[in-house]
């Protein structure tokens, strides 16, 4: 074969290839320029971890991230702390779709890739909710001899272009374990201690956290808490001899010694120290778990009882005014009202942080309070000084006396759940009521109705089913405006559900709750550590 070569032709056919190279090479320039110039924040990143009693964990990310320039294509990297995890469900917080992902890991990184729905526009938050089961993360902590550990850090996010605003990781421990055994990470204790659902939860928090620095937590507890999948049956035949043994010694003892003793009637020995008497109205109304805000309302209303302070509006919050020339002396304020008033900030709206560290402290407080005593019998010992409080109101002769009933009840009665439908029952229609001036309960606030030219109104008689209804009225207009988030104050102070492990939960946790007390612990925890990295274009 002869090949021809043209010099002209040649010269043509390089400078097409060197042309073509050179859009390609600008074309990827462009690309990437585009991609680089993506830019995005991560406004809250909520972490909960449940530990199982094998070793395994339950994983909830709850994160919330804008994209603030370019043009994104939605995915955002979530990083895993080891090998064999299993995405049980991703889904978006706002719509409750489930989202696209695919497992990226590889080599020495674990982690998936979310597609968020399109159109992604920019200025928008998108929050994701990821949950995982993820096997064999506690391990034998080599410092504390007899302990085992877990320590963790939330993915992280390069290219951020701001610190994370909110970075939460909270830790439920396996049943059983108590607060004086566990130990925390050498540099980060807890921030706080709590129980949810008879866990024991330990938490941390940071505010402004750089995205691309590792936020270490760790916890340690007794090795007797977790099995670490052993053989189960061997424990379980071991367990079974050892039964029998004691059985057959028993049985033995039996017709040898008690045969020939005389019968001696069964004794019954109860432990419990009975009902934990002393608690105020505000505390007796955890123990009968009223709803937060609704207890929140009732310190509120304490204060106005005390004249500590007034409420100067109600509309579209509740605006407070401390009295500082106030008659009480701080002797007669109880530990939550101190904490309360610490949330009424100088605008007079309160603190939707420090009101939920509030009832965070007060809960925590009543458990300590309650320890050791039936809780049973505490709930029911409550119950009963609550019907009492309505059986003066409801057997009081005359409208006057069970006003006078009514009022100086008013702390107990608001324990009840069923208040609104009992005070209804104990005030029927065919009753007329005078309304008394000094009632701040009745008038909203703590002062009375004046005339346009000044002085008070003189009450008029209203039936006796208006009077309660303007009274339910009152009350709910207080607990609905004490904040103006009710729906963010509520995911501050409710736990998340615990999900159980393997399993779909039957509801979808989203939230890590607010700090409460904080707790101390003197040791460091050396045990295995879970990395995980991220991002997001």
């Amino acid at each position: 074969m002869v090949i021809i070569y043209n010099y002209k032709e040649m010269k043509k056919f390089n400078a097409c290839l060197l042309l073509i190279a050179l859009i390609l090479i600008l074309a990827k320039s462009v690309i990437l320029a585009s991609s680089s110039s993506v830019t995005y924040r991560i406004d809250k990143e909520w972490v909960r971890i449940w530990i199982n009693s094998d070793g395994s964990i339950n994983l909830l990310y709850n994160i919330s991230i804008t994209y603030t320039s370019g043009s994104p294509e939605g995915i955002v990297l979530l990083g895993m702390p080891k090998r064999d995890f299993e995405i049980q469900y991703v889904r978006d917080f706002e719509s409750n779709k489930t989202l696209q992902y695919r497992d990226v890991s590889s080599s020495s990184f674990y982690g998936i890739e979310i597609q968020l729905d399109k159109p992604v526009i920019l200025g928008k938050p998108y929050t994701i909710i990821a949950y995982a089961f993820v096997p064999e993360m506690v391990h034998r902590d080599e410092l504390n001899p007899g302990n085992v550990g877990l320590e963790f850090y939330p993915s992280t996010f390069d290219g951020v272009e701001s610190p994370i605003n909110d970075i939460r990781v909270a830790v439920s421990l396996p049943e059983g374990v108590n607060e004086n055994e566990i130990k925390y990470l050498a540099d980060r204790k807890f921030d706080s201690v709590y129980r949810d659902n008879g866990l024991l939860v330990v938490y941390w928090e940071k505010s402004n956290w750089p995205a691309t620095e590792e936020f270490w937590v760790g916890v340690s507890f007794p090795e007797k808490y977790v099995s670490f999948g052993q053989n189960v049956w061997i424990y379980i035949l071991v367990g079974f001899s050892i039964a029998l043994f004691i059985f057959t010694i028993i049985i033995l003892i039996y017709f040898s010694v008690f045969k020939k003793v005389k019968y001696e009637k069964p004794r019954i020995a109860i432990e419990a120290l009975g009902p934990a008497r002393g608690l105020t109205a505000v505390e007796a109304a955890v123990v009968l778990d009223l709803k937060p805000l609704k207890v929140l309302s009732m310190i509120l209303f304490g204060l106005l009882l005390k004249k500590i302070v007034t409420i100067l509006s109600t509309d579209p919050m509740i605006k407070l005014n401390v009295v500082e020339d106030s008659s009480a002396e701080p002797k007669n304020l109880r530990y939550y009202e101190i904490d309360f008033l610490r949330a009424v900030k100088s605008d007079g709206i309160l603190d939707e942080n420090l009101l939920a560290r509030t009832y965070l402290n007060l809960r925590d407080a009543v458990n300590l309070k309650i320890r050791g005593f039936s809780r049973i019998d505490t709930v029911n010992y409550y119950k009963t000084i609550v019907d009492e409080a309505w059986r003066q109101v409801t057997e009081a002769g005359t409208p006057e006396l069970k006003c006078d009933a009514l009022e100086r009840n008013m702390e107990w009665l608001l324990v009840d759940e069923r208040f609104e439908d009992r005070l209804k029952v104990a005030f029927p229609p065919d009753l007329i009521i005078y309304p008394r001036p000094d009632w701040w309960w009745y008038w909203h606030w703590p002062r009375p109705p004046t005339q346009k030219g000044g002085g008070e109104i003189k009450p008029t008689p209203i039936p006796g089913q208006d009077f309660a209804n303007n009274i339910v009225l009152a009350l709910q207009k207080a607990a609905n405006n004490i904040v103006l988030n009710v729906q963010e104050i509520s995911n501050r102070i409710t736990p998340a559900q615990m999900a159980s492990a393997r399993q779909r939960p039957l509801r979808y946790p989203n939230c890590v709750c607010a700090c409460a007390n904080c707790a101390c612990a003197c040791a460091c925890v050396s045990c295995a550590c879970a990395c995980a990295h991220g991002g997001a274009r």
